[in-house]
């Protein structure tokens, strides 16, 4: 097991990551200008540099290398395969590992002893990776399943900007997302 000051060393990274290094992925909806969704990658994650700068094949290989030991270095290299899949549109592969980055970052808030169960910074993992699996079922054309999602997530994290950026995206989209363009977060 390892220390619980790695857990809060990580978790700072992750938390500051969170907040001011997300993947902005802009969807260009028809007729529905200026409601993009947000992708959100961890940076101090594996592949999340290479996610950020664009450089999305290379962010796939860095995170099929990645060996991750760690419930919460796991939890961020789920996630942003989750990401990566989605921007690279490989959508069977995208909905698996943001299947697997919910169930990861569930794992991780339950198991927690960084934090009290259920804290804020906890609950925003969590909805980190609802919000990336909704972007998918709209990418698969499936509103429901990424409104379902969305609410979950705002439920969690009912202040968080990326999941009222993402509900107001889903409930004002008359198409599928048709275009994405990645750059990162001020």
């Amino acid at each position: 097991m390892f220390s619980q000051n790695r857990h809060r060393k990580f978790a700072k990274a992750a938390t500051i990551a969170a907040a001011s290094s997300l993947v902005f992925v802009a969807a260009a909806h028809a007729g529905v200008a200026g409601s993009p969704m947000t992708l959100t990658a961890y940076t101090n994650g594996a592949g999340g540099e290479s996610l950020t700068s664009g450089k999305y094949d290379l962010a796939l290989v860095e995170l099929k290398a990645d060996r991750s030991t760690t419930s919460t270095a796991y939890s961020a290299k789920i996630n942003n395969l989750c990401v990566a899949y989605a921007i690279k549109r490989q959508l069977p592969e995208a909905k698996s590992a943001c299947d697997a980055a919910v169930k990861a970052a569930k794992y991780d808030r339950l198991s927690s002893q960084r934090y009290a169960p259920g804290s804020v910074r906890e609950n925003s993992y969590v909805a980190i990776a609802y919000t990336n699996r909704a972007i998918v079922h709209m990418l698969s054309k499936d509103t429901a399943s990424a409104k379902a999602d969305l609410e979950r997530a705002k439920s969690l994290a009912p202040t968080a900007d990326f999941v009222a950026r993402n509900l107001a995206a889903v409930q004002n989209s008359r198409s599928t997302i048709a275009q994405l363009d990645v750059a990162p977060s001020r």
